[in-house]
């Protein structure tokens, strides 16, 4: 998991995640995904909504002015979803 990857996960959905529940997500500890938050908050590319109570929670609301993650975009691009396989040989 790196921070983009993080973040781009936390966009497409729209959920509030803490260092705990970015962690198990991607199947890392918590330690990673609170650099991982601490490194999007940081970083001005990356909107964010910060919820403070009753625990530090953080959500992406866009990236680079984009509020659609890449794959929502390419989607629509091609006015149909890209084929699984496609996808998997990104990766």
């Amino acid at each position: 998991m790196n921070t983009h990857s993080a973040a781009e996960k936390m966009l497409s959905t729209g959920l509030f995640y803490n260092d705990l529940l970015l962690g198990r997500e991607f199947g890392c500890s918590a330690k990673h995904g609170a650099r991982c938050i601490k490194n999007i908050c940081a970083n001005p590319r990356y909107q964010v909504v910060i919820e403070q109570n009753p625990i530090k929670r953080v959500k992406v609301t866009a990236i680079d002015g984009r509020t659609m993650t890449i794959d929502k975009l390419q989607n629509t691009a091609l006015l149909f979803k890209r084929p699984s396989l496609l996808i998997g040989a990104q990766a």
